[in-house]
């Protein structure tokens, strides 16, 4: 595995009736939370929020 900082991600994902699939992606570090519908969206939800998280880094409590 390459160097680099690591990331977790929370996927909670619904499934209705109809067998239609949505939820919600948590990055774990910022609590910054996306949601999705249709499981081919979750690697490009959680793209973007890698490349959100790079423009803007976590806020680290008692600094400003």
């Amino acid at each position: 595995m390459s160097q680099g900082r690591r990331t977790s991600f929370v996927v909670r994902v619904t499934q209705d009736s109809r067998g239609t699939i949505s939820g919600v992606i948590e990055q774990v570090a910022t609590g910054a939370k996306e949601p999705f519908a249709g499981i081919e969206t979750i690697p490009s939800v959680i793209a973007h929020m890698l490349e959100a998280a790079v423009v803007q880094p976590p806020h680290k409590e008692g600094s400003r």
